[in-house]
């Protein structure tokens, strides 16, 4: 349900946000759009910007002008152990946990199965590690 926002008087706006973006900052555009395909993202080109979608999840992709600018935010001391976090079904983990082991995809913590909740991180070919839980 979306929040009410006054925006003046007696009217009221209803928000509904409805997904989100994660900007990555990339060593190489063309590998990073290449490794994410190879999960089962699609690639879309949205005013010049790279977007890589799978579901309601959508990674922009920049890339950085030097290297040493990659830098993820779980790669420096006090930050956590992912960059982003996609939600998804427990069958739905399951088929990505068997897709990552056949891509050689590095997994960095997990899978932790359970009744209750599962998870799993993988790190990316720049670093970034982007958790999945069910």
């Amino acid at each position: 349900m979306g929040k009410g926002i006054n925006v003046g008087g007696n009217s009221v706006v209803s928000v509904n946000l409805k997904g989100q973006s994660i900007v990555l900052l990339v060593a190489n555009l063309q590998d990073s759009i290449n490794y994410y395909k190879g999960l089962g993202f699609t690639e879309e080109n949205i005013g010049g910007h790279i977007h890589m979608n799978h579901g309601a999840v959508t990674f922009i992709l920049h890339e950085a002008k030097q290297v040493s600018d990659v830098r993820p935010n779980s790669s420096v001391e006090g930050g956590l152990y992912f960059d982003a976090f996609c939600y998804t079904s427990p069958a739905g983990l399951k088929h990505l946990y068997e897709v990552f082991l056949s891509k050689g995809v590095e997994i960095v913590n997990g899978p932790h199965w359970s009744e209750g909740w599962s998870e799993m991180t993988i790190r990316d070919i720049n670093g970034y590690c982007i958790a999945f839980g069910a």
